[in-house]
């Protein structure tokens, strides 16, 4: 039968929670895009260390939601508050979100996606934007699917190699369809 989910707002204790989706769900989704020994890299502790750091009560603005499970196994997560460089158009931004691959397509990322929007919304964040990796064609459809507008790209250097992220926007919160 299908498991029962919930979004709530995450809290300093999930950083350890997250840190495995985060890892996890970058290898599953990023094999083909990502050069494999930063996958291989990748570490629960480290991330554990920089998501305490994100959830740390002090951080202001920023804002994280979790998916978890009924038994309490967080699968999902998101995250946003302001832009994080100055941009004239868009006042906020999604920085991650993530699920764990066989949570993908079911619902769960347009919550995330919602909640933390209607959180930044309640802040007086107007518009938003989010960064996705170009060959991600999954994330893409999905932004999309949710009113998501192209609207640029920018070079990153991830491990040895240059990658290319692609912005999608919505200068208007309110419409992002759910």
């Amino acid at each position: 039968g299908t498991v029962e989910m919930r979004i709530r707002k995450a809290t300093a204790a999930d950083s350890c929670g997250i840190a495995r989706v985060h890892v996890d769900s970058w290898r599953s989704s990023y094999a083909d895009v990502v050069p494999p020994e930063v996958l291989s890299g990748l570490s629960y502790g480290e991330r554990q260390k920089m998501w305490d750091g994100i959830l740390d009560s002090r951080t202001q603005g920023k804002h994280c939601y979790v998916a978890e499970t009924s038994d309490d196994r967080i699968v999902g997560f998101a995250c946003g508050g302001p832009v994080s460089e100055v941009c004239e158009t868009y006042e906020g931004e999604i920085y991650s979100i993530y699920l764990l691959e066989e949570y993908q397509r079911g619902g769960l990322g347009r919550q995330l996606l919602l909640s933390t929007a209607r959180r930044m919304k309640d802040d007086g964040i107007e518009s938003m934007l989010l960064w996705v990796f170009e060959k991600n064609n999954g994330a893409r459809r999905f932004y999309e699917s949710l009113g998501g507008e192209l609207i640029g790209s920018k070079e990153i250097r991830i491990g040895a190699t240059d990658l290319v992220e692609v912005a999608y926007g919505w200068e208007d919160i309110r419409t992002l369809s759910g």
